[in-house]
């Protein structure tokens, strides 16, 4: 057997954590799997698992060895893929993570229409709203909206992301509307949690910051909760335009502060440093890039979905 199978054998158990389940991903027998693990064993002197009738489990050896493994087999995948990207059409299976408000309402809806453009490519959208370790759950490109801070991550930004601070009409009616941020310590406010990085609201005022930390009589844990409530009459909240941003210019929304408000935390597509970045990869993040365009169809009036239509097709 050859060493790059050998070590694909091994990823993979250690990955499942079972002999027979790595087996049946691999379609190979338990007793094709065992000789392998035991020839890579052979081959090193050393032992890289504890294997019992149950279960095996990483040696100190095999963790270290698992960390070289996965590189050594991830720059093989890289050069092949280099050279065929040359030659073919994006294609392949493409594994992609965002935060479930911006993946809802910007991600999901455009997929049909990438898969159109990009037939051979098959996509798999994580959601999630915690940052997920791309290598070690094997994804290609994640959409993050946050300050940066893991410098072994490429970040290349796809989207501004201002915030609006946004009330009902009616509520505006029942409450006096606010002229300046002073103005918001008379309104009921409709907040994320006590603690939440988002409840830190950013204006520029006489021409110096301040930040206003927003302790809403409402405190919910998800925008879409927070803007149902702010919909429904029920207070002054702070949300990303991708969110409220049609809601503004259907009028169920009024947006306020706008001259002081300092609110822009860019969207970034993010992939591994050091990965060669594969066709599918670069096609779906200019697909990306050409669908929000320079300035981001939710922050603009009209009919967002033929605009991204037209985007899409140029």
């Amino acid at each position: 057997m050859e060493l790059t199978t050998m070590m694909r054998v091994f990823i993979t158990v250690a990955d499942k954590g079972s002999l027979a389940e790595a087996g049946r991903e691999l379609n190979f027998s338990p007793s094709v799997m065992s000789k392998s693990i035991t020839a890579l064993e052979d081959r090193l002197g050393a032992r890289l698992l504890n294997r019992t009738t149950r279960s095996v489990s990483l040696t100190e050896i095999g963790h270290a060895y698992l960390d070289r493994a996965r590189r050594i087999l991830g720059d093989i995948e890289e050069a092949e893929s280099a050279i065929s990207d040359e030659v073919k059409a994006p294609r392949g299976h493409l594994r992609v993570t965002a935060p479930s408000t911006f993946s809802y309402r910007h991600i999901a809806p455009h997929l049909p229409l990438f898969r159109e453009i990009y037939p051979e490519v098959e996509i798999e959208l994580i959601i999630s709203d915690t940052e997920l370790n791309l290598v070690e759950n094997h994804i290609d490109l994640a959409v993050r909206i946050a300050l940066l801070k893991d410098s072994s991550l490429i970040a290349r930004k796809i989207a501004s992301n201002p915030r609006a601070m946004v009330a009902s009409p009616k509520y505006l009616k029942k409450k006096k509307k606010p002229k300046h941020p002073n103005d918001l310590d008379n309104h009921d406010l409709i907040s994320f949690q006590n603690g939440s990085p988002y409840n830190e609201w950013h204006f520029l005022i006489d021409d110096k910051p301040k930040t206003f930390v927003a302790k809403g009589k409402l405190q919910l844990n998800h925008g879409d909760a927070i803007l149902r409530s702010c919909i429904n009459d029920g207070g002054i909240a702070m949300l990303s335009r991708f969110v409220v941003g049609r809601h503004i210019a259907s009028g169920k929304l009024v947006s306020l502060l706008d001259k002081y408000l300092q609110e822009d935390i860019p969207i970034y597509a993010v992939y591994p440093s050091g990965k060669h970045l594969s066709l599918k990869v670069r096609a779906f993040l200019d697909f990306l890039i050409e669908i929000y365009g320079s300035v981001p169809y939710w922050e603009e009036e009209g009919d967002h979905k033929s605009k991204a239509a037209k985007r899409a097709s140029l």
